[in-house]
């Protein structure tokens, strides 16, 4: 009875949301639509899974990115960014007693206990990363300087995470947001897609306290904690795009091809096996694997989303359009194609059949 509760709270949440938002006259009302209305979700859905294995980690953050995305897909992703890098810098493998670990140790606790809410910057994607960002590392922190294009849910967020280069280490970054060195701009796109709340973020002069600053100090531990977070990324955006497409199936009675129904039993097989190489993440070997599983499932669901889209586009021409994203979503599409031998005249024809 208390799930059935939970459920109809969240559905009514998520049409006040929808409702507010759609009658906001301005960007700077839609702000406040978008604050008032996740306020009301936040209490609804579980945003700070804890568990005591990566894959129970997953599997909670999984149910929270499942039950909106049915509901709303940009919702559902705006969520996912979240609970990604949450998930990420909770799982992630480091040395017990190392500093890194105790800072990581105590931004945890903090964002637990405050009830926080992330927000990742900067992004890998078909038209390139971010704007140039310059950091100056300091005895009391590192002082940034720049703009990441893409920061979704950032009129709600009260972290944001980045990563930026430090004489020639790499430094992530918790910065509180808020600050009158940070300003988010104009959201990065228009219709249904606004809810993922996807906005550039500037920063000038902004400083970030060294207890908030996680230096790593060879490229290869650099690159094994980018595939981490990416997995995690990979493995929770596919589980939101999933629960969609299975309601779409649903609502619009379509039929499930042979392919369809192959690519569903190979994604649950991949599935079982991300979540053992979570556990295995100890060893960069593992990271790596985990990366290309993950990298792999995330094309596959990718292109389940374009065939449904396709499916549907007459008939539900919004739904279609935001199941569309996920194939410039990092990493994009054509990269991935590209890194396991797709030919730049194969990744043509899927652009051309996607638009």
């Amino acid at each position: 009875m208390r799930a059935e509760r939970s459920s109809s709270q969240c559905s009514e949440a998520i049409a006040a949301l929808l409702a507010a938002e759609r009658l906001a006259p301005g960007d700077a009302a839609w702000g406040e639509a978008f604050r008032d209305g996740f306020d009301r979700l936040y209490t609804e859905v579980d945003l700070h899974p804890a568990a005591s294995t990566a894959a129970e980690m997953f599997e909670a953050a999984a149910a929270t990115a499942r039950h909106v995305a049915v509901q709303c897909l940009p919702l559902g992703i705006a969520l996912v960014m979240h609970l990604y890098p949450l998930c990420a810098l909770r799982c992630v493998p480091l040395p017990w007693w190392s500093p890194a670990n105790l800072r990581r140790n105590r931004l945890l606790q903090e964002i637990q206990d405050g009830g926080l809410i992330l927000a990742n910057a900067g992004s890998e994607r078909v038209q390139g990363a971010h704007s140039a960002v310059t950091a100056a590392r300091t005895r009391e922190g590192v002082l940034v300087n720049g703009t990441f294009d893409y920061v979704s849910l950032a009129h709600v967020a009260d972290i944001v995470l980045f990563s930026a280069d430090v004489g020639g280490h790499s430094a992530f970054c918790a910065s509180e947001v808020g600050s009158l060195s940070m300003k988010i701009g104009e959201g990065r796109f228009r219709g249904s897609m606004r809810l993922s709340d996807t906005c550039p973020m500037t920063f000038e002069n902004h400083w970030v306290p060294a207890e908030r600053c996680f230096v790593v100090p060879s490229e290869s531990a650099v690159q094994c904690t980018t595939l981490y977070q990416r997995s995690w990324f990979h493995l929770l955006l596919g589980e939101a795009h999933l629960a969609r497409i299975e309601q779409l199936y649903r609502c619009w009675d379509l039929p499930r091809s042979a392919d369809t129904l192959a690519s569903l039993h190979e994604l649950s097989f991949l599935r079982k096996y991300s979540l053992c190489l979570l556990e295995e993440a100890s060893s960069a070997g593992a990271i790596d694997s985990l990366a290309r599983v993950t990298a792999a499932m995330k094309l596959r669901i990718s292109l389940l989303a374009q065939a449904t889209a396709a499916a549907i586009r007459e008939r539900d021409p919004t739904s279609a359009a935001e199941l569309g994203y996920i194939r410039r979503q990092p990493t994009c599409d054509e990269k991935i194609l590209t890194s396991i031998g797709g030919s730049a005249f194969e990744v043509d024809e899927r652009e051309k059949l996607a638009s």
